[in-house]
């Protein structure tokens, strides 16, 4: 659920941003706010979620820690610094293969998910919930990236 909330917080500081900075446009200012808060955020929370609380995480997800978690919270932290990155330094300039990872990553993840949900029933809400963002976070920014 969180991931829905910074999804929207993104969208409502993107057209604050634009409210005062009008000349960068507002694909700009969007692309600027998913990429620092959205990507940014998303990063430092799974980081923290998958790396510091590793078996909280998993149970809620269903499934058992194992290891893999430490390996999904690095990326994590990788991504988001890369998001605050691109979006603070760079203006959102040059994000895509940020954008790329970050899709691979997230859809990939969401299949997997839905995946779980199929096979094994698996309808723990860390498992079911998470599919949303998997999928809105990289339209998104592709979608603003392509339009810009």
């Amino acid at each position: 659920m969180i991931y829905i909330i910074s999804y929207i917080v993104s969208w409502i500081l993107g057209f604050l941003i634009f409210i005062m900075f009008p000349e960068k446009g507002i694909i700009i200012c969007l692309l600027q706010a998913h990429l620092i808060f959205g990507v940014g955020f998303f990063g430092l929370f799974n980081f923290t979620g998958h790396f510091i609380f590793s078996d909280r995480v998993a149970k809620s997800i269903g499934w058992t820690s194992n290891g893999f978690q430490k390996e999904i919270g690095l990326i994590s932290l990788g991504i988001g610094i890369s998001g605050i990155y691109s979006g603070l330094v760079a203006n959102g300039e040059n994000a895509m293969p940020l954008v790329i990872v970050l899709a691979f990553f997230l859809i990939g993840a969401g299949v997997n998910h839905i995946k779980e949900i199929i096979t094994v029933r698996n309808i723990n809400v860390g498992n079911v919930i998470i599919i949303i963002p998997d999928f809105l976070i990289p339209i998104t920014l592709l979608i603003l990236l392509c339009i810009k």
